[in-house]
């Protein structure tokens, strides 16, 4: 019987799901692991003799030695949580940011070096796969390496380059944030001229300066292993994200060429599985936006007729 562990936050629907499908197609055990749970569960443990179990808290409230996983889906290894303040929960009488910023990067950095050393199973994907791949920059050039038609695209904090690259392309030109924060989820937005006349706004940070593609129709491509699942979500807006209530996803088939592709991103990505990002053209080409290595799919099962199972 297999025994997978899902790593992830609490309260997460996607590792609820998966677990239960895990269990009744393939009846297989499955644990799940709260990364914003571990500083408070005093079950974190390993010893370099060789002996001692390494061991872990699960959501069923007992230790796990982490050598019985034949796999782990390492989903939000990060104990970033959904609620504020998106942090993992520490006792509520430590108060110091010093203590606490101690608590929570020795419970993140205990329980990945645990996991890398100990941990013999299929990864999906491994640590080192996914925090390469979640990059934008590194992503957009495996992109472009597998082929793909990729925006023209200029990261910078430099106020005269980005104000060039923006009139090479009559300002048709989206910014959006490298990294971003879960503490302000900011949405991608045409370039205006109070933004390109503002050296100091331009300069406070490195953004990612992008061709704008026209169209409505936007891909979404889930890709499990070799298995790529895709639909064509339509809306108006640039970021349907924030506009499914008035958007509509149907099932769609992907080409063959474009399957390829995106086989060959996770190839150069080390990834195991990922979300894509695709936008149509009014003609009708593909081109690349991004790739999630671990991005939110549940939605499409319940807003279309696709199956994910």
């Amino acid at each position: 019987m297999p025994h997978i562990a899902i790593v992830t936050v609490a309260n997460d629907i996607h590792a609820y799901t998966v677990r239960k499908e895990l269990h009744d197609r393939h009846g297989a055990t499955c644990d799940i692991v709260e990364t914003d749970q571990l500083p408070a569960s005093a079950q974190l443990s390993w010893a370099l003799d060789g002996h001692t179990a390494p061991t872990v808290p699960t959501l069923a409230g007992k230790p796990t030695d982490v050598r019985t996983w034949d796999a782990v889906w390492y989903r939000r290894p990060g104990g970033v949580s959904w609620r504020p303040p998106h942090r993992p929960a520490v006792p509520e009488d430590i108060t110091d940011e010093a203590v606490i910023d101690v608590i929570i990067g020795d419970s993140r950095a205990t329980f990945l070096g645990l996991l890398l050393d100990s941990f013999q199973g299929a990864w999906v994907s491994h640590p080192d796969c996914t925090r390469s791949a979640e990059n934008k920059i590194v992503q957009l050039r495996a992109a472009q390496r597998a082929g793909l038609c990729v925006p023209r695209t200029r990261v910078s904090q430099d106020p005269a380059a980005i104000r060039a690259f923006c009139a090479s392309l009559d300002q048709q030109v989206l910014v959006k944030t490298v990294a971003g924060s879960r503490r302000a989820p900011l949405t991608p937005g045409m370039v205006d001229a109070e933004l390109l006349a503002s050296d100091r706004a331009l300069a406070l940070s490195p953004a990612i300066y992008q061709e704008a593609v026209p169209g409505t129709c936007h891909l979404r491509v889930q890709a499990f292993g070799d298995e790529l699942i895709a639909v064509m979500i339509r809306s108006d807006e640039l970021d349907w994200r924030f506009a499914l209530a008035t958007s509509t996803v149907e099932p769609y088939t992907l080409s063959a060429d474009l399957q390829r592709r995106l086989r060959q991103v996770l190839q150069i990505l080390g990834l195991r599985m990922g979300v894509f990002d695709i936008k149509l053209t009014p003609r009708g080409e593909p081109v690349w936006l991004e790739v999630n290595p671990q991005g939110q799919f549940l939605f499409v099962e319940g807003m279309s007729d696709t199956s994910l199972a």
